[in-house]
């Protein structure tokens, strides 16, 4: 049910959705491995919501003063010798799992060789997100395509500007595990670049996410940035309200939709499927816009020191 116009007041946008939140969820403080970091970057610019003509080369998101540009790279066919496959703009649920398994990973080991086999299958499973049939393949794909991209951040000040510019795989291996229990499988390990490595642990500036928010939300990948967004946003509190109007919003969660009509509602529903992983969150839902207000973080942050696997 969408919000009437005429209400005022705070919000709890889960409120607009039927399901309940499992009892007990945030009765207790979040566990330390249900935590992963990522590049801040990522948390308030995003991947495509999902694949398309448009974006399957080049894309690119805007928010304030930083831009996310993503360019589609090549890789070798493992399954095709002396034949390299284009690969396009990694989008969708899957990639930015996959984005924030390898960010994650890099963060906590300090190495820029990640394991794109049996330690992701181990994170998986601790997730609960299957690796086989149809998943698997897209879980595949998507990591293909990240690993293949090149990745551009722009950030504007008063005193200039500066960019960082990384193609996210150095090298790629493939390798065949014999498993009989299963098919044959693909093990890949990445080495990320040297730009890409220094742009996810320069000055330990990584931010943190809720794994299981970002699992829980799969099916609807709007709500996935919008939980990640506010994670992000409200990490330190806010001394003001901060308003966010629709054609903002928009131009953050809604390049996929043309029209700021059809956006609106769908952005409420997304809404609403966030902060059902995030219920501390103030928000004040208006006729154009939303409002956020001081709230309780839902990640305490503070400096990061190294933490283990």
């Amino acid at each position: 049910m969408d919000t009437p116009k005429k209400q005022q007041g705070l919000v709890r946008a889960g409120n607009l959705l039927p399901e309940i939140l499992p009892p007990g969820l945030f009765d207790e403080v979040i566990r330390p491995e249900d935590v992963g970091y990522t590049h801040p970057v990522l948390l308030q610019c995003f991947l495509p919501t999902a694949h398309s003509v448009a974006n399957k080369d080049q894309w690119q998101t805007d928010n304030g003063r930083a831009s996310l540009l993503v360019r589609a790279g090549v890789l070798v066919d493992p399954k095709k010798q002396n034949v390299f496959k284009r690969c396009v703009v990694p989008a969708g649920p899957k990639a930015r799992i996959i984005n924030a398994y390898v960010n994650d990973f890099i963060f906590r080991h300090r190495t820029n060789t990640v394991d794109l086999g049996r330690s992701l299958r181990k994170t998986m499973e601790r997730l609960d997100i299957s690796i086989g049939g149809t998943n698997g393949k897209l879980l595949t794909r998507e990591m293909e395509n990240f690993a293949a991209a090149e990745i551009i951040l722009g950030t504007w000040g008063d005193d200039g500007a500066a960019m960082e510019r990384a193609t996210v795989a150095k090298s790629m291996s493939f390798w065949i595990e014999k498993n009989p229990e299963q098919a044959t499988i693909w093990q890949p390990e990445m080495v990320v670049s040297a730009e890409y490595f220094d742009a996810v642990l320069r000055d330990d500036r990584m931010a943190p996410f809720y794994w299981p928010a970002l699992v829980a939300l799969q099916n609807d990948t709007r709500a996935m940035d919008i939980h990640c967004y506010l994670t992000y946003r409200l990490k330190n509190g806010l001394k003001r309200p901060v308003t966010l109007h629709s054609k903002v919003l928009h131009s953050l969660f809604g390049q996929d939709i043309k029209g700021l009509k059809q956006f609106w509602h769908k952005f409420k529903k997304s809404l609403a499927a966030a902060q059902q992983w995030y219920p501390q969150a103030q928000i004040e839902i208006k006729a154009d816009c939303i409002v956020l207000k001081d709230s309780p973080a839902l990640i305490p942050y503070r400096k990061i020191d190294r933490i283990g696997a």
